[in-house]
């Protein structure tokens, strides 16, 4: 449990600002590696076809790629992230001020 308190720790001394970043990137991020592979994999069977192998083979190729550090894989993964990111920098000065 060291290693969860020194992560608070960290966590705690982070602006707020940082703090709410940070808890976007993780959800984002987690969407990118969690569903985004079966929602591609959907869109690719529905349109293309069934993939060969079935859906783990596809999901194993997917994960193997990113662990090898494949750029396409990791901007599958993170593309929430930076979609998410760029509406907000595309939409910020439509938002009314404080």
């Amino acid at each position: 449990m060291a290693g969860s308190s020194l992560i608070a720790k960290y966590l705690n001394r982070l602006s707020p600002f940082w703090r709410r970043e940070l808890g976007f990137f993780a959800l984002l991020f987690g969407f990118g590696l969690l569903v985004m592979p079966f929602l591609i994999y959907l869109a690719g069977v529905l349109t293309l076809g069934p993939y060969e192998g079935g859906l783990l083979t596809f999901l194993g190729s997917l994960m193997g790629a990113v662990f090898t550090a494949r750029p396409s894989a990791w901007l599958l993964v993170i593309g929430p992230y930076l979609i998410f990111t760029a509406i907000r920098i595309l939409t910020r000065p439509f938002r009314r001020q404080a």
